[in-house]
């Protein structure tokens, strides 16, 4: 496995559990190499305002039964 094409193929191909476990490998690597973390992304409130929106009206067909 020598290109991160092939490793991100077979990431692909672990389970769910596999996959957290190898995220947390990574974070811990990256701390110890001292790497700063990525910036925090910025969300235009109307965006988030929607998001939530879809949210409660997709918690509302759920109680519903739709």
């Amino acid at each position: 496995m020598g290109t991160l094409t092939e490793i991100e193929a077979a990431a692909d191909k672990l389970s769910a559990e596999q996959k957290q476990e190898l995220l947390l490998f990574l974070a811990e690597r990256l701390r110890a190499q001292g790497a700063p973390l990525p910036a925090p992304r910025q969300m235009a409130p109307a965006q988030i305002q929607q998001w939530i929106a879809e949210d409660e009206a997709d918690g509302q067909r759920f109680r519903e039964g739709a």
